[in-house]
C-alpha cells in the first residue's frame, strides 16, 4: 500500500485537493477532521482540555471553545504546547491504527491530510511513501481563510507566522500542487498525479 501524505499551509487549499480524491474514490484519512472530533461533545480530548484549560474553555454544549482556545495558544506558545499534548497524541495514535486496519484490508493507495506535518516533525516512523504539498499565493489563502472561519488579518498573520514558509516545505516535498488557479485547473493537476501515480506503482 502506498500511503501518501495531503499537506499545506492553512487556506492553501487541501480540502479542495482531498474532497476532489473522495469523489474519485480514494480513501482519505482527514487528521484535522479528527481534531475536530476529539474536541467536540464527547470527543476524546475535552476531559482533558478541562482538566488543564478549565470549564471556560468548554461551551455549554461540551466542545472545545475554539475561538477562546485559539486566542490563548497563539499569545501563550506553553499553552499550544499543552493543548497538542492532549489532542495530537491521540490523533497520531489513532491515524496509525487506521492506516494499519487499511494495510491489512489490502489497500493500494491511501492518503492522508496532516496540515501541520512539517510544523510537528514530519514522518519520523516511516510511516508514509510520499508527500503532496499544496500551495497558494499569499492573497487567495487569506482570501479563502476570512471566507471559511471569519478571522481577521491579524489573527490569520499569527497563525501563517507559525507554520513554516512555502519554500522550506517545497524542498522536504516529493509533489507540490500549486493552488492559485481555478478549481478545474487544480482537478486537472489531481488526475495527471493520479494517471503518473498508478503507472509507477
Amino acid at each position: 500500500m502506498i500511503v501518501i501524505v495531503i499537506t499545506g499551509g492553512i487556506g492553501s487549499g487541501k480540502t479542495a485537493v482531498t474532497d476532489y480524491l473522495i469523489s474519485k474514490g480514494y480513501k482519505v484519512i482527514d487528521t484535522d477532521l479528527m481534531a475536530h472530533e476529539i474536541t467536540s461533545k464527547n470527543g476524546k480530548a475535552i476531559s482533558y482540555i478541562r482538566d488543564v484549560f478549565g470549564e471556560e474553555y468548554i461551551l455549554k454544549d461540551g466542545s472545545m471553545d475554539r475561538g477562546k482556545i485559539r486566542k490563548l495558544v497563539y499569545q501563550d506558545e506553553n499553552k499550544k504546547k499543552l493543548l497538542e499534548k492532549g489532542t495530537t497524541d491521540i490523533i497520531i495514535s489513532d491515524t496509525k491504527k487506521m492506516i494499519e486496519d487499511y494495510r491489512k484490508k489490502g489497500l493500494e493507495i491511501l492518503f492522508v491530510a496532516i496540515p501541520l506535518f512539517f510544523e510537528n516533525g514530519g514522518d519520523n516512523e516511516n510511516y508514509f511513501d510520499k508527500i503532496w504539498l499544496v500551495c497558494s499565493d499569499m492573497e487567495k489563502r487569506v482570501k479563502r481563510i476570512k471566507k471559511r472561519d471569519n478571522l481577521d488579518e491579524d489573527m490569520i498573520k499569527k497563525i501563517m507566522d507559525k507554520q513554516m514558509p512555502d519554500r522550506d516545505k517545497e524542498i522536504k516535498s516529493d509533489v507540490v500542487i500549486k493552488n492559485s488557479g481555478t478549481i478545474e485547473e487544480l482537478h486537472r493537476k489531481i488526475d495527471s498525479l493520479l494517471f503518473n501515480l498508478k503507472e509507477n506503482n
